[in-house]
């Protein structure tokens, strides 16, 4: 039996999933879950595509895709090396990479392979849970509507990545993880970044646990 992590992710599924919705182009017709273990989130990835989709779940972990093809509705499973692609170029609509990029011997090859399927207008969005150093923002209630990029240069290693992989477009987004239970918005804002209202509070940095999704959105093709 393959390792079962959703106990483990239990406590922040709700928020996850929301990220990667909201980080996510919907209606693609060919889409890869990479690293997709036992496929428990790739039917959040079916979610946001086009009906009858082709949706690929893809790891090197062939215990685990069985169990993914026993467990899981739809899908196709495959087993495959992230560095080594078995995909055309320019074929995928839009490809996951939640919580795995940091665990890839190399991770250049696997973005490289990555960039290499997705289709012109095509979205790499790769998520990663990490402990970051923090100065929380505590907005008051009218600025709540308002989003903006992370404070404090957070996760600038994520979106240096992704920025180096490939002309388009690059976006980044980080969630507080602490405590388990914030919505979407409440869990972004604190990390929000723009000029504060005297009277509104800046924390001290502390390292404390956050989701980064990152989003690499494909613009141009190749010449």
């Amino acid at each position: 039996m393959p390792p079962d992590y959703t106990a483990l992710h239990a406590p922040h599924l709700a928020l996850l999933r929301a990220a990667l919705e909201a980080a996510s182009p919907s209606g693609a017709r060919a889409a890869v879950d990479l690293a997709c273990g036992t496929g428990s989130k790739t039917a959040w990835l079916t979610g946001v595509c086009a009906p009858r989709a082709l949706v690929l779940g893809l790891d090197c972990d062939q215990s685990a895709l069985r169990h993914a093809h026993h467990e899981a509705l739809g899908g196709v499973w495959l087993a495959a090396d992230a560095h080594a692609l078995p995909l055309r170029p320019g074929t995928v609509d839009l490809l996951w990479c939640i919580a795995a990029l940091s665990r890839f011997a190399d991770q250049k090859r696997v973005l490289a392979e990555a960039w290499r399927a997705l289709a012109p207008g095509g979205t790499l969005v790769v998520a990663t849970a990490t402990e970051r150093w923090v100065r929380l923002r505590h907005w008051a209630a009218h600025h709540t509507a308002t989003l903006a990029p992370p404070a404090d240069d957070l996760g600038a290693d994520v979106r240096a990545t992704l920025m180096a992989v490939g002309p388009g477009e690059v976006a980044l987004t980080a969630y507080l993880l602490d405590p388990p239970g914030l919505t979407p918005l409440a869990a972004r804002l604190p990390l929000a970044d723009f000029a504060p209202e005297p009277s509104l509070a800046i924390g001290e940095p502390e390292p404390l646990p956050v989701l980064l999704v990152g989003v690499l959105h494909r613009i141009t093709a190749e010449r």
